[in-house]
């Protein structure tokens, strides 16, 4: 392991950390596998986080990480409408990180597990160049529910998001550059910056939606523009999104202006901000957020291919839809 620690010493931490975290196990950490309870259908995910691709140390304190490789887990579990029930992390240790930051990684991840039911069962760890985190989150639907997926779309449908949109995006900014938020209230800096360390998955929006009849989802992790789109091929649909009818987190706008950009395609296509984006029959609309909270129109699904993006009814041109792997 890294430095002169071990790994015994290192699942020692972790087990400490996580202890009691989540929904009970037969058998959990420490021995070859964990031994869970389930029912239904299983849903499964995995997300892996690097040092320097996904995330910095030098803004990045390790209870962010921690949160953060979970939360982007979770908020794919949400966008089928699972309940959590389970995450197994791999864990790379580069030298320079000790005990005390992964009792503090572990330590922010059993926090968010305690809040959805997670248990964390296990999971492996080895050394390495950089910080990696890789996480796979289990899920279960509920009786009678089916998984909400991102192919159920269907002409005419609306698309609606569960909540603001552009903070995490302009978090990122702040956390690269501090100089730029200082016109900012430092509540709402903070605000800005938090939204991207770390993330809150919609778990019960999604959960709520699925159980009340919503035709497809998908989270908004890499940029609303691409994300929809991605749902919209799947449904094998067009798409038509008005840029004018995003709803702006706080301070957004004022960020937007710092680094020169519109607003509405700073939210649209900065990602992470883990938010669902929801395809649903408009006529269902009041029915649906009466089950998942807010919603918010921002365009439809259309039996014509293409994307047309507007403002306004003004055409827009996007050189970039959001965030891809290299």
């Amino acid at each position: 392991m890294s430095g002169d620690v071990s790994e015994s010493a290192v699942i020692a931490a972790i087990r400490s950390a996580v202890s009691g975290a989540g929904a009970p196990m037969q058998v959990g950490i420490g021995d070859d596998a964990a031994v869970l309870e389930h029912h239904g259908p299983l849903v499964a995910c995995h997300d892996l986080l690097v040092e320097d691709v996904h995330f910095r140390r030098a803004w990045a304190g390790a209870a962010d990480i921690g949160h953060k490789a979970l939360a982007v887990n979770l908020s794919d579990l949400a966008a089928m409408g699972a309940v959590p029930t389970a995450a197994l992390v791999g864990l790379s240790l580069p030298p320079a990180v000790g005990l005390d930051d992964v009792e503090r990684m572990f330590g922010a991840m059993a926090s968010l597990a305690v809040a959805h039911g997670v248990a964390i069962a296990g999971g492996d760890t080895t050394t390495g160049p950089v910080l990696s985190l890789g996480v796979t989150a289990l899920g279960r639907m509920e009786d009678g529910v089916p998984p909400l997926t991102r192919a159920g779309g269907r002409p005419g449908d609306l698309l609606c998001v569960t909540g603001p949109l552009g903070a995490a995006a302009a978090g990122l900014a702040l956390l690269e550059n501090p100089g730029l938020g200082e016109g900012l209230p430092r509540a709402r800096a903070d605000a800005l910056r938090a939204a991207h360390l770390r993330p809150s998955p919609q778990v019960g929006p999604g959960r709520a939606l699925a159980a009340a009849g919503a035709h497809a989802a998908i989270d908004i992790s890499d940029g609303l523009l691409l994300d929809a789109g991605r749902l919209a091929d799947a449904s094998g649909c067009g798409l038509v999104l008005d840029l004018s009818c995003l709803p702006l987190a706080a301070g957004v706008p004022e960020m937007a202006d710092a680094v020169a950009r519109p607003a509405d395609l700073l939210a649209a296509t900065g990602g992470e901000d883990y938010e669902l984006l929801v395809a649903l029959p408009p006529e269902d609309l009041g029915r649906l957020r009466a089950a998942g909270g807010t919603l918010t129109p921002v365009g439809g699904l259309t039996a014509a291919p293409g994307r047309r993006i507007h403002r306004n009814g003004a055409e827009v041109a996007v050189d970039k839809a959001g965030w891809e792997s290299p």
